[in-house]
């Protein structure tokens, strides 16, 4: 599969976008009405969902809470409490296409802590300057570096280990990457990346912050690069309070 996408391909691409977007939505409609919500109950919201809609997710998805959140890959288990953050990921693949999706949402049930608040307001600022830079022939590593200004600029870890723990803390993974017919493809958006943004790449950016004793916070937007700049294919609302 070439790297940069036709148009077909795109609207193949938009279409599981809107499906994992749907899905998100489900999700979050199932924490607004459950008294008590558990990530394996909001998981199989989802996949009941995409099921219904053509799509699985080969590599299985998150709906995780708490503390345990500062884990990335972690896909989540038991009660979702309030006041802590639940990151929901959501990468299906049509079953029509082959094409994948990828988008992640970061909510709080309930008033969230400040400190939350304060960690997610970095992030969806670190997204919007990457963002910015999303155009045809703009170094990969450069949207990444965007991201790494707004975080170091409010004071945050971009390193990968915080100060006090041997780990990986704060911003610890690459700002996005490629999609297609395989949910991680070319080009690169990482802080070691040596590709160049090209008409027709199809990527994703999602900063984000984890930190062990309040958990992890991250949204992620799918977009292809244009001769003009980008087009987002995920467009629901960012927001952290449900």
């Amino acid at each position: 599969m070439p790297r940069t996408k036709s148009q077909s391909d795109i609207a193949a691409i938009k279409a599981s976008a809107h499906v994992a977007e749907k899905a998100v939505l489900e999700v979050i409609a199932y924490l607004r009405s459950s008294n008590q919500p558990s990530s394996e109950a909001a998981k199989e919201v989802a996949r009941t969902f995409l099921t219904q809609h053509g799509h699985v997710s080969p590599e299985g998805l998150i709906v995780a809470g708490g503390i345990r959140t500062a884990e990335p890959h972690f896909t989540g288990e038991g009660v979702l409490k309030p006041y802590t953050p639940i990151v929901i990921d959501i990468f299906p693949q049509s079953e029509a296409t082959g094409f994948f999706a990828d988008i992640s949402r970061t909510v709080c049930i309930g008033d969230p802590p400040e400190r939350l608040r304060a960690m997610f307001a970095a992030v969806h600022a670190a997204q919007q300057a990457a963002v910015a830079l999303l155009h045809p022939g703009v170094p990969c590593v450069d949207i990444h570096g965007a991201a790494v200004a707004v975080f170091e600029s409010a004071g945050y870890e971009t390193r990968g280990t915080g100060a006090e723990f041997t780990y990986a803390e704060g911003f610890v993974h690459s700002i996005g990457h490629g999609l297609g017919v395989d949910v991680h493809e070319s080009p690169g958006l990482g802080a070691a990346s040596t590709d160049i943004l090209q008409v027709g790449d199809v990527v994703t950016v999602e900063p984000g912050l984890y930190y062990k004793d309040i958990g992890g916070v991250r949204i992620e937007d799918l977009f292809v690069i244009t001769e003009t700049g980008y087009t987002q294919l995920t467009t629901i609302p960012v927001f952290l309070q449900v």
